[in-house]
């Protein structure tokens, strides 16, 4: 052809005249799948192979986001990969805020032109902010899709962040529908800022399951908190989908036993043995679970009759290998409310020692066997435990798990133990915690403090106690951590010493109990300690300063119950780095629902979502909420409402940044006259007018023909004043004259009745003043 064009080109020229159209169209063809292969060839198929190889991503509702026109996702920062996470998961191109310095990194240029990222530079002053938002409106005006990392930064916490409005006003420009976009189980990856660095520590597992959640279309009118809101919600209905997944805890505690068999694993002054390894700890219970089996026969619950210590951490560990549900039992409770609880769950054995039942004898009622663990100690034999540690050394974690211990049957639903609970407002009702319970509150408390395998617990609440029950037995198991018991949370100074001999890290208590330890410890006894968080009760601010002045560190204040696992919400120190900061501690609050987590306020009445700051009944929800009551169905029900929300009974407020503050307890209110008086002001009030973090008084009411009820004050004997003398100071408080009781309504007690958790008996506590009331006040 080319022979005939140069002979003569003219046929050819006009043929190329008369066609110029079909050439244009295949040029632009060419132009197009060029571009459309040069972003398969720099973006998707790079992170297919990612994708595919390093990470596995698990994608719920990507129909939500339109197959065509414009979007504005709006989602959670966790970690540096995140928007290629939002990438794989759906097969729209979006634009993605970055911090414009990250732009010019020369690894990251083919990305960034591929995707075409919106630069935006804070440092830069308003006009830069302004311009990238501006930026992001035409895009949305030219129907594509951009994300906003609505946080700010990239969560050094681990808790989901303040959201920012910026999103707002790029929607007052350009009102395009808002899709929430939950990333989760991402915090932990070499990417993320989890051990408060990126990318030096070893990946956790490859690949590394993660999990993209795209919600329903929100209105462009919804503001930052309520998205934040969403997306919280839709955090931990992932977690709740993600339960199947998470390993229970004693297969995880298999797992890091025979990872790391030398590892220091549990400090027990008290026992045979003061300190065992993870190994030696794993020895004990494989040659328990011999002899407990056949004793145990097809009993589904048994008892535990134990302080705290190294013989009842492995008599759980025994038991949850085994397949049994513990019923820790409660050892300061009346003796007919331990029968009760052994005979609601039909126990015909019970855990016990023969020191502990020396010093505090138990009655189960007919039909129940004790059975002394201390008795099997003399049929091990040496060779018995160093065969079983070659085993453990030589084999992997998987051959025991699944081959010498039978574990792998052990599903998330299968109930793991029954708390009590306190029974502060009533009678005690057996709360079922499932395997999947326990194993996600102990992944969202480790999110939380961040434990390792250098930190050492402190670990002196009792195992019928929910907090000590998970936190304070599994959750450092999980990680590595070691853990120092002691018996008595009562004894200060023995306490103190512990904490400073086994220097230990991490503290977890209650305010009843750290007021002890600040009369009777010395400065340098908690010196050692990175965090301290405080449940149970409320943490009085006075109570955190002078803690913090005279040992150094400040107690943080959490928040939970039995039915949730049991932690629900914590403060944890602040982020600061430079003019950077991450809020995570608020004093009087307490703190941010954990990881996994979330809150919503609604009316008492028609359980109805109420606008943020206001006040109203605080409901939770999570993988963490328990399975039921006990045989309770009907009060299941009413606890548990709207598809897995439970309700607290505790009422409370969120802030803009997601904060909780708690305001009082149904419980404790009383009806005078038909208002409603919060009892827990009355005594903030009192314990204000007499300048003490000491508990010397109790508000509490009963009924009253003509009011309703009336307000009691029990109090201790006082040193330096008198009641009437208290009872003017209140008057001159300003207080509602409905929230002052009658002077002759105060009434001195010998001692107020406290439950074994630290927290006062309501129940008793309203007895004792019915008790009183007739014989006149003081």
């Amino acid at each position: 052809m080319g022979i005939l064009f140069a002979a003569d080109p003219s046929p050819f020229s006009d043929m190329f005249v008369e066609s110029w159209w079909i050439w244009l169209i295949a040029a632009v063809a060419l132009i197009a799948l060029v571009g459309v292969f040069h972003y398969f060839f720099l973006v998707r198929l790079p992170l297919w192979i990612v994708m595919h190889t390093i990470y596995r991503v698990r994608v719920v509702g990507a129909e939500n986001i339109p197959l065509t026109g414009p979007a504005l996702l709006v989602c959670n920062h966790v970690s540096y990969i995140d928007p290629l996470l939002i990438l794989s998961a759906q097969s729209r191109k979006v634009r993605f805020f970055m911090w414009a310095p990250f732009t010019r990194l020369l690894f990251l240029r083919w990305i960034v032109r591929a995707v075409k990222v919106i630069p935006i530079q804070g440092t830069a002053g308003p006009r830069a902010i302004i311009q990238a938002l501006r930026t992001a409106s035409e895009s949305l005006q030219n129907g594509e899709v951009v994300c906003i990392f609505a946080e700010g930064g990239v969560t050094r916490t681990g808790f989901l962040l303040p959201f920012q409005r910026g999103f707002e006003q790029i929607l007052k420009k350009s009102p395009v529908p808002i899709i929430p976009v939950c990333l989760d189980h991402v915090w932990g990856s070499i990417f993320s800022f989890q051990g408060g660095k990126v990318f030096w520590k070893l990946p956790k597992g490859i690949p590394f399951v993660t999990h993209v959640s795209f919600g329903k279309p929100l209105p462009p009118t919804s503001d930052a908190f309520t998205v934040r809101q969403v997306i919280q919600r839709m955090s931990a209905e992932s977690a709740v989908r993600r339960s199947p997944e998470r390993r229970p805890v004693h297969r995880q505690f298999v797992r890091m036993a025979v990872s790391h068999p030398f590892r220091s694993c549990i400090l027990d002054a008290n026992a045979v043995k003061p300190e065992l390894t993870y190994g030696e700890t794993l020895v004990g219970i494989k040659l328990l679970l011999k002899r407990l089996k056949p004793l145990l026969g097809n009993d589904a619950m048994v008892a535990v009759w134990l302080p705290p210590g190294a013989g009842a951490a492995m008599a759980n560990m025994c038991l949850a290998c085994l397949g049994k549900t513990s019923v820790n039992l409660n050892y300061t409770s009346a003796p007919n409310i331990i029968q009760s609880a052994i005979q609601q769950c039909g126990v015909k054995k019970v855990l016990t020692s023969k020191l502990f039942t020396h010093k505090l004898p138990l009655d189960p009622g007919p039909g129940v066997e004790l059975i002394y663990l201390e008795e099997f100690r003399k049929s091990i034999t040496k060779t018995e435990r160093i065969l079983a540690m070659i085993g453990i050394i030589l084999l992997p974690g998987f051959i025991h798990e699944y081959l010498l211990m039978g574990l792998g049957g052990h599903k998330a639903d299968d109930l793991c133990t029954i708390i009590f609970s306190s029974g502060s407002t009533g009678d005690p009702k057996g709360v079922m915690l499932t395997h999947g319970n326990v194993a996600a509150n102990c992944e969202s408390v480790a999110q939380a403090i961040d434990p390792g395998p250098k930190d050492r617990l402190l670990g002196m609440l009792p195992f019928f106690h929910s907090f000590g029950y998970t936190v304070t037995l599994w959750v450092p198991l999980q990680v590595g951590a070691s853990i120092v018991y002691h018996a008595n949370p009562l004894q200060q100074r023995e306490i103190g010493e512990l904490c400073k001999k086994n220097q230990c890290t991490i503290f977890l208590s209650t305010p009843t109990f750290l007021r002890s330890y600040l009369r009777r410890c010395e400065p340098d006894d908690f010196k050692s300690l990175r965090i301290i968080v405080c449940g149970a009760e409320k943490l009085p601010p006075t109570l955190a300063q002078e803690f913090k002045q005279k040992f150094g560190v400040e107690p943080l204040e959490g928040y939970g119950c039995t039915e949730l696992s049991p932690v629900a919400a914590v403060n944890v120190p602040d982020f600061q780095d430079g003019n950077s900061r991450q809020p995570g501690n608020k004093p009087g609050t307490i703190g941010l629902p954990i990881p996994g987590v979330a809150a919503r306020i609604v009316h008492r009445e028609t359980l109805q979502d109420l606008p943020q700051g206001q006040e109203g009944l605080l409901l939770m929800y999570g993988a963490n909420v328990m399975k039921g009551y006990l045989g309770r169905d009907d009060l299941t029900q009413k606890k548990i409402v709207d598809g897995g929300w439970y309700i607290t009974g505790d009422l409370a407020f969120l802030d803009t940044e997601g904060f909780i503050t708690i305001t009082g307890r149904e419980e404790r209110f009383a009806k005078i006259g038909g208002e409603m008086v919060p009892l827990e002001k009355v005594e903030d009030e009192l314990h204000q007018i007499l300048k003490t973090n000491d508990r010397l008084l109790a508000v509490t009411a009963i009924p009253d023909p003509k009011k309703g009820e009336r307000i009691i004050v029990l109090h201790l004997p006082l040193t330096y004043t008198t009641a009437k003398d208290v009872w003017k100071q209140l008057n001159e408080r300003g207080l509602p004259n409905i929230y002052v009781p009658s002077q002759r309504d105060f009434y001195q007690v010998a001692e107020l009745p406290i439950l074994g958790s630290g927290k006062l008996d309501l129940k008793k506590c309203k007895q004792m003043a019915q008790d009183v009331a007739g014989g006149g006040g003081d």
